[in-house]
């Protein structure tokens, strides 16, 4: 603490003798014909991008403008991209700090003062900035090591009471037997039929978000990655529990994975705004695919295999060409963010929903779709739909505590109300007998798909415990 509040008296202290700095370097000029001991005085005091400016940047600016987040598609990773600014223009004016838009910002004459949503820079840091687009806005010097601006850590925050995880997702496997079950920085497979547990798959950074099995279900995929650092995938030998490999690429975490119909590719979509191609043989990513402008919460391959569907917070749907990565068209009915994406069984129509509360299908062509049918179907917004294997059920869970099976013209034709809390996830088994759907409150529930009645009592999936510190390792652990 000493040192920081030295820091900033000194900082203070530049700031406030420029001027008589500047003078004396001048009086040294003329007295001995040149700048000598006093320009690099001068120079000395000049604040350095590497050492003074990138500090203040990761601390304070790159929650909302890193390469994952870039609010107002400004990105303060590196002196490039800062100078290259955003929708608003370059932020910084060289040697004129009150024309620039970052000045302004920081200092309140331009709304909204940032950082947004928190306190005001302390003066020193203002002053700091201020000196150094000043002086130039001069950045790395040539062959200087410069650390790129990151994220401050993220504190290991746990709470005071044990508690228990939420159920994040929910993946029966092709032959119906196991039910893949995912929470915070854990995977668990169970027994569909009996409920017992078959194993525990830890090491992911952060809450399993998506799960996807092999089309033959020999293998299974869990991805999530932690919020503003990076999404990851881990694909798991289902027999032997073991892990086979891990992918990373995404500057966000991850909200949605599919595994193609012929099992040579898994797609992602994460809160980073792209869909990703991989190969799972290498585990190499094969195309970024970019044309959303928000978070893309869900993604699915149609049954052949040859499109691909994905759902955003921007509130559309868009149609990809899986050979080329090729964007054909984008469907934007909806007047709200999609949380959800499905496709009928006979590729003919796609289904989404989200926070506007409605189901909205399409009937697609090779280039185009139109709204065939849509409908304001719950009460508040949808988390998820699930379309049955046979096609002709439309299953959607709703935070206001109600599950709802509709046939495709949209009319209810069954619900399973007052859930004890929101249904994050569910998923149908392959007969279509089955609608496993899991809670915010952790706890797991199994009803006939044709009945609406439980198979049997709610289960309490993880264990309630406190969460362990570090994430270094990955393992399986059988237990």
């Amino acid at each position: 603490m000493a040192n920081f509040v030295r820091k900033n008296q000194t900082v203070q202290t530049t700031a406030a003798f420029g001027f008589a700095s500047a003078v004396f370097a001048a009086a040294g000029l003329l007295l001995n014909g040149s700048f000598g001991l006093e320009t690099r005085a001068l120079a000395e005091s000049t604040p350095s991008y590497s050492t003074d400016i990138v500090p203040i940047l990761s601390k304070n600016c790159l929650a909302c403008h890193s390469s994952a987040a870039h609010m107002s598609g400004l990105v303060l990773d590196s002196y490039e991209t800062l100078m290259k600014g955003g929708k608003h223009g370059p932020p910084i004016v060289p040697k004129d700090a009150m024309a620039s838009r970052m000045m302004q910002m920081l200092e309140g004459e331009a709304k909204p003062q940032m950082p947004f949503g928190a306190d005001p820079l302390p003066a020193s840091d203002i002053a700091l900035i201020k000196s150094w687009i000043d002086a130039g806005a001069v950045g790395p010097v040539a062959g200087e090591a410069v650390k790129a601006a990151e994220l401050p850590p993220v504190p290991d925050i746990r709470p005071e009471v044990a508690v228990v995880s939420p159920i994040s997702s929910v993946k029966f496997s092709p032959d119906g037997k196991v039910l893949a079950v995912g929470g915070y920085r854990e995977l668990r497979l169970i027994d569909a039929a009996t409920d017992q547990l078959l194993a525990a798959l830890s090491g992911q950074p952060d809450s399993v978000r998506s799960i996807a099995f092999s089309p033959d279900g020999k293998m299974v995929a869990a991805a999530g990655g932690a919020p503003q650092i990076g999404g990851e995938i881990d694909i798991w030998d289902l027999a032997s529990h073991q892990l086979l490999k891990t992918m990373k690429g995404h500057k966000d975490c991850i909200y949605s994975i599919a595994w193609s119909p012929d099992g040579t590719l898994i797609a992602s979509g994460s809160y980073d705004k792209a869909v990703k191609l991989w190969d799972v043989a290498s585990g190499k990513e094969l195309r970024n695919l970019q044309d959303h402008i928000d978070a893309v919460f869900a993604v699915a391959f149609r049954p052949d295999g040859k499109r691909l569907a994905s759902a955003s917070q921007d509130r559309t749907v868009k149609i990809w060409d899986v050979a080329t990565g090729t964007r054909l068209y984008t469907l934007s009915d909806a007047s709200d963010g999609l949380t959800a994406v499905a496709w009928a069984p006979s590729g003919e129509q796609v289904a989404a929903a989200g926070y506007d509360k409605t189901i909205y299908i399409w009937k697609l062509a090779e280039n185009e779709g139109h709204l065939s049918q849509s409908l304001i179907a719950d009460e508040e917004s949808i988390l998820e739909l699930v379309w049955s294997p046979d096609g002709k059920t439309i299953v959607t869970a709703s935070s206001d505590g109600a599950i709802r099976f509709r046939d495709l013209r949209l009319n209810p034709i069954g619900v399973i109300d007052r859930q004890p809390d929101w249904v994050e996830s569910m998923d149908m088994s392959p007969d279509g007998k089955w609608l496993a759907a899991g809670r915010y409150n952790g706890s797991l529930s199994v009803y006939d798909a044709r009945t609406y009645k439980q198979v049997r009592e709610p289960m309490t999936v993880f264990d309630a415990h406190q969460p362990a510190r570090g994430n270094d390792a990955k393992e399986a652990a059988s237990r």
